[in-house]
């Protein structure tokens, strides 16, 4: 399942559809919904964030332990 479908399933079985925000996911799997893209240290590296309109962001560089240094967008999925 590509992750834009889990993150909309997510949204849809825990009533987050409509509220905007971001889903964001680790290693295929949903660990928090927040109201908006921030603090990528709070998020270890390859962390992937999700909007409601299919815009994706992965975070990059950084470690596990100190989090990661950005959020970097993806390509249109």
């Amino acid at each position: 399942m590509l992750l834009i479908e889990v993150a909309h399933r997510w949204r849809e079985a825990n009533g987050y559809v409509g509220r905007g925000g971001v889903i964001v996911l680790f290693n295929g799997e949903v660990q928090s919904w927040v109201n908006e893209l921030r603090n990528p240290e709070h998020w270890q590296p390859g962390c992937v964030a999700i909007d409601e309109q299919g815009r994706s962001w992965t975070t990059i560089a950084g470690n596990e332990r100190d989090g990661a240094l950005m959020w970097t967008p993806n390509e249109a999925i």
